[in-house]
């Protein structure tokens, strides 16, 4: 009976235990490390007949091909939610500013699910939804709901974040941060507390001013049923499934870390409230799912060579990395296509479409 016991213990407390794919410093690919091929396929200048942006916040596409762009929003300027046909031709502006039906005060965040268009609205606390075309369908509140960040649509939730920071700060030190994840269903009748990623932030205590540091990331994207997520300044992804609630697995691999050049006010902050000090760059600096793959923005640049990326495939193994050298931004990878907010030789803003030359793994 005791060998019995044994054994399910065991069983219990390995299948708690994500799988985890610890990859090799170089990838399946043997061509790795070469700059990738970029052939540009479109491009669309910042000012046009009827639009402008500042600089391209976000990037989804409809199953039509239809290009939506959200402007890099600033206090002093207004938002934009713009449509561009496939070849790039201005459609409609779909951010309506107000406080009525179907507008947004201000800051907001959207994105794609089925044939709606989601955005949440951050200073009114509410999700409206439109049509393609920009035709109101409804709204709801979440007022009963604290979230921070929309991080995109599965199925049948909106998948948001909420931090949850530690109310007794008697010391400066770090302090665990929850991210939890918070599903909510796409009419808003629906809502639960899903998982919960722990950071760490530094904070001051409220005895002397109160105020924090960043000191761990949190990385996310959405893509496939999963939520990838980095939290840690090392290389390390945990992959959420959505339907199940479960960490499947984690996904490292062997990196050569990129030492932290500290800046004055950092100096500053750390001599005067006795903060750690950062040794390294944060190794994972954005996460974008391509279909099946997963592409790694890392900290490794090179002048010429531009930003090293990383793809994983669904198994999590390490198939490929290259540099991306272009003049701005990656916004979005799709399929054999990059898109990227740049600017121009008088640095006006620029959204460029590019087709991807190089073979990459599968």
């Amino acid at each position: 009976m005791k060998k019995v016991i044994y054994i399910l213990i065991f069983f219990i407390i390995t299948s708690a235990v994500p799988a985890q794919h610890e990859n090799p410093e170089e990838p399946l690919n043997q061509q790795a490390g070469r700059v990738l091929k970029l052939k540009e396929e479109m491009r669309i200048e910042g000012v046009g007949e009827g639009y402008y942006f500042n600089g391209v916040g976000k990037l989804q596409i409809d199953n039509e091909g239809n290009l939506y762009l959200s402007d890099s929003w600033s206090s002093q300027q207004r938002s934009h939610l713009l449509k561009f046909s496939p070849e790039g031709k201005f459609i409609m502006d779909l951010y309506k500013q107000g406080e009525g039906p179907g507008e947004i005060e201000s800051m907001y965040d959207f994105a794609l699910g089925g044939f709606k268009l989601f955005m949440f609205d951050y200073m009114k606390r509410k999700v409206v939804i439109l049509n393609p075309n920009g035709e109101f369908i409804e709204e709801f509140k979440l007022e009963s709901v604290p979230v921070n960040d929309f991080m995109g649509v599965n199925r049948d939730w909106l998948v948001f974040s909420r931090k949850d920071y530690p109310v007794e700060r008697k010391t400066s030190k770090l302090y665990d941060v929850k991210n939890v994840v918070v599903l909510i269903s796409k009419d808003g009748s629906q809502k639960k507390e899903f998982h919960t990623f722990l950071n760490k932030q530094f904070f001051i205590s409220f005895a002397r001013g109160g105020g924090s540091m960043n000191w761990d990331p949190f990385i996310s994207s959405v893509g496939n049923d999963k939520l990838f997520v980095c939290r840690s300044m090392e290389y390390l992804i945990e992959v959420l499934d959505l339907n199940s609630g479960e960490i499947t697995h984690e996904i490292t691999r062997e990196y050569p870390r990129v030492e932290y050049e500290q800046r004055k006010w950092e100096k500053e902050f750390i001599a005067k409230h006795d903060a750690p000090k950062r040794k390294y760059e944060n190794d994972i600096k954005e996460l974008f799912t391509n279909r099946d793959q997963l592409w790694v923005k890392t900290s490794l640049s090179d002048e010429d060579k531009g930003s090293l990326f990383d793809v994983f495939n669904a198994k999590g193994e390490f198939i490929d990395s290259f540099f991306i050298n272009i003049q701005g931004r990656v916004v979005k990878i799709d399929g054999e296509y990059l898109y990227a907010s740049e600017s121009d030789a008088e640095d006006l803003p620029l959204f460029v479409k590019y087709r991807i030359i190089n073979p990459i793994l599968d």
